[in-house]
């Protein structure tokens, strides 16, 4: 009877550690299944079509800024409307790439990285200081800044906290100091890019948008500043 219970024990043992293996390699596979579908412009310009699954926007001023969202309209909500508001309010150039579709957006998402469509490219190139704008998960309002360009982010972070937003270090995947990031290939090879919880952006997009000028004044001052 011992015998007996002990190879029922063992058995179920068996059973839920098979259960959990397959559970981990489903979650795995979730995982891989997340990343871009594209891996360039070019690709993804043969498999959609322009102004029905996504536009480009740009404003080309005398500046030497330029603000972008890559990852715009409704593939990561609000970094359109927050670049856009920034370079206004400075005359700063502006591009934004942005997702059009009714739903799946997140098949338009290419990584910065990766990210090579051509005006984007030449606009950036022309530029001596770059602003990228993005959007990440997050319920709380808070924002992370990264790039190769330090100085100019250590300034935002410092307006930033002035006005009352808080301020986080990037996790390694959103530091954005590859020099293929988009955001680092202006002229003087660094960039500040901006990771901008869900949460905050939600604020902005919110009929009450007194944080989203709020938001446009701190970063405005910090780079007018060095400007």
């Amino acid at each position: 009877m011992i015998l007996k219970r002990v190879c029922s024990f063992l058995s179920s043992t068996r059973l839920f550690a098979c259960c959990c293996l397959i559970t981990l390699i489903f979650a795995q596979s979730a995982t891989a299944a997340s990343v871009d579908i594209y891996r360039n412009f070019k690709e993804l310009r043969s498999n959609t079509v322009e102004n029905v699954d996504y536009e480009i926007e740009t404003t080309v001023t005398d500046s030497d800024v330029i603000v972008i969202a890559i990852h715009g309209g409704k593939i990561e909500k609000g970094t359109t409307e927050l670049a856009y508001a920034l370079s206004s309010h400075n005359n700063y150039n502006y591009y934004s790439y942005t997702g059009l579709k009714s739903k799946g957006n997140s098949t338009l998402h290419i990584t910065s990285e990766k990210f090579d469509e051509p005006t984007a490219s030449e606009m950036v190139s022309k530029s001596k200081t770059t602003l990228s704008i993005h959007g990440c998960s997050g319920s709380e309002e808070f924002t992370y800044i990264g790039g190769l360009d330090t100085e100019l982010g250590n300034k935002i972070k410092e307006s930033l906290t002035k006005y009352g937003f808080t301020v986080l270090d990037p996790p390694k995947n959103m530091a954005g100091i590859s020099p293929n990031n988009i955001a680092n290939k202006n002229m003087s090879g660094r960039g500040v890019q901006l990771e901008i919880s869900k949460g905050l952006r939600t604020q902005f997009l919110s009929s009450n948008n007194d944080k989203l000028k709020s938001y446009v004044l701190a970063i405005s001052e910090a780079v007018n500043s060095i400007q």
